[in-house]
């Protein structure tokens, strides 16, 4: 793999205006084979992020490595241009600034499952959502002849709005026999690649479907199944090791995931689990549409385009607050009410929890307790509310 310090960034400068339409406002991240920039669409008015290659710093000097560079970053934008699926980030404009091509697309208000997965240890419930989303976006992939080659955690998005994406094409590839073109050794990341990558083999399908195993694995586990450390290599593990059982690194997983998870880390290519089949252990785990929350909720709420896809928010849009709680009048004795003792006393702790997803618990529950003493609108409510904003996940 090449390391991040070898490549430059080409610099768009805050303000510029691409395609007399995307206004440059800052830097947003850097990828394998891209950086990104959050900008403004004039037209739409709204957040868009903008994608350019990010070239070796030999680039100047060997053209074949500007060549690969640039031949990857079209294909990325006639992938995303072609892939229409709802967990895919959509193309909104193309073109060049100066001599530097450029992609712009959906701005995806959320985090990186891999900060996902850093505050919440996902349920049955939330995992068969995470999965199913990440196996229907494959397939649509597969279905246009497109492998990814590069499925990991920080190659996916939970927006806001509970919605999972598949991002950074950078280095997928067509499932034909022009699949090399701008090919050279392995490509990939080597704690999510499958076996057949590190052999130079050719790029199949399975080997997305291993890299899926992976994230599965590091969804349950909190790691990817394989760690460098000191011994064998990566490469050496990916080929030669079964990972670890789950059971080392938590307990209390459901067999059926824990299995379909060691299914798709598979060595061989012809042993491992087909889309259809994952999306089959994962389908019994889903939530039926109009079933309510989990309880306690998890945020973002993954389990909302299953639950009520009606209400799934616009990738750029932010998160609507929590909703105030509605429940029947019950008589209470004169303890059951807050004070505004009470509620400083809970925010305190809140704010101190280590665990956000505990924090964000104790401070949704604090405001039902607090609507049903003073009801909505109440000044009381504020400072829950400031500290509920402070503890989500951003």
């Amino acid at each position: 793999m090449t390391n991040a310090g070898d490549r430059s960034r080409p610099g768009l400068m805050q303000g510029a205006v691409l395609g007399q339409r995307f206004q440059v406002d800052r830097w947003a991240d850097d990828g394998g084979m891209g950086v990104a920039y959050l900008a403004l669409d004039l037209e739409s008015r709204k957040q868009v992020i903008v994608k350019v290659p990010q070239l070796p710093v030999t680039a100047d000097l060997d053209f074949e490595a500007r060549r690969r560079v640039m031949g990857r970053f079209a294909r990325e934008g006639r992938y995303l241009s072609d892939l229409d699926h709802p967990n895919i980030p959509t193309v909104v404009g193309q073109g060049e600034y100066g001599s530097v091509p450029y992609l712009a697309m959906t701005y995806i208000r959320g985090l990186k499952l891999t900060r996902y997965r850093q505050n919440t240890a996902p349920r049955p419930i939330e995992f068969a959502a995470i999965g199913t989303s990440v196996a229907e976006a494959l397939a649509a992939c597969h279905a246009g002849g497109i492998i990814h080659r590069d499925l990991k955690p920080d190659n996916l998005l939970v927006g806001e709005n509970g919605v999972v994406y598949v991002i950074d094409f950078g280095i997928a590839i067509p499932s034909n026999a022009d699949a090399t073109r701008y090919t050279r050794n392995f490509v990939g990341t080597d704690d999510y690649a499958a076996p057949e990558q590190f052999l130079g083999g050719e790029p199949v399908v399975e080997s997305d479907l291993y890299s899926l195993g992976c994230v599965f694995y590091h969804l349950l586990a909190g790691r990817p199944p394989f760690i460098a450390d000191g011994g064998k290599t990566l490469e050496k593990q990916h080929l030669e090791d079964l990972p670890a059982p789950l059971s080392q690194f938590v307990g209390g997983v459901d067999p059926d995931l824990a299995e379909l998870s060691l299914a798709l880390l598979a060595k061989n290519i012809e042993d491992r689990p087909g889309i259809e089949d994952v999306r089959a252990v994962l389908r019994p785990h889903l939530p039926a549409a109009g079933s309510p929350e989990p309880s306690p909720v998890s945020l973002p709420d993954v389990t909302i385009p299953y639950r009520t896809p009606d209400a799934v928010r616009p990738p750029e849009a932010p998160a609507r607050s929590r909703a105030t709680f509605v429940r029947p009048f019950r008589a209470r004795r004169r303890r059951d009410f807050l004070t505004e003792a009470d509620i400083a006393e809970t925010i305190r702790r809140a704010m101190a929890e280590h665990d956000g997803a505990t924090a964000v618990r104790m401070l949704t529950e604090l405001r039902g307790q607090a609507i049903e003493t003073f009801g909505t609108g109440n000044p009381k409510l504020e400072p829950i509310e400031r500290a509920l904003n402070l503890r989500e996940p951003r």
